[in-house]
């Protein structure tokens, strides 16, 4: 049998494998610090405000009834 190549569908949601969402959550981290200029309370705020990981994860793997 020949091989086929897997195509993805334009809305797929590839790109928010928890992994993915993880990494781009650390990167958030390092502006939040960056931007508090090393206060770690002030990131801890801009982290809070902007990071979606939690939020797209818990979306996405609702825990069975």
């Amino acid at each position: 049998m020949p091989e086929r190549e897997i195509r993805e569908p334009d809305n797929s949601t590839v790109d928010d494998w928890f992994g993915q969402q993880a990494a781009r959550d650390a990167d958030v981290a390092n502006q939040a610090v960056s931007e508090a200029k090393g206060d770690l309370e002030e990131a801890e705020e801009l982290y809070e405000e902007r990071a979606k990981g939690e939020e797209k994860y818990a979306a996405g793997h609702r825990r069975p009834d």
